[in-house]
């Protein structure tokens, strides 16, 4: 198996520690939280799936609405 290497701010390292469970590496917690929301079929589920989650930092929410803006800007409707 071939391995990447990945950087994540300090934030987001701190985050997905607190989520590995006993003896789970990061890319055993990466693929448990990707299977999740994949698994995830409405709005609902998805909810549910993000629940174990912490909350975002303001930094972080900031961010996260700043790319939602970006999206929005740069999407053709067609009506």
């Amino acid at each position: 198996m071939s391995t990447k290497t990945v950087a994540l701010e300090s934030s987001i390292y701190r985050r997905l520690a607190a989520l590995k469970q006993d003896g789970e590496s990061f890319s055993k917690v990466i693929d448990r939280l990707l299977s999740e929301v994949a698994d995830a079929h409405t709005g609902r589920d998805i909810l549910r799936s993000l629940g174990g989650l912490s909350p975002l930092t303001e930094v972080d929410a900031e961010r996260f609405l700043a790319v939602i803006a970006e999206n929005r800007e740069s999407e053709h409707w067609e009506g």
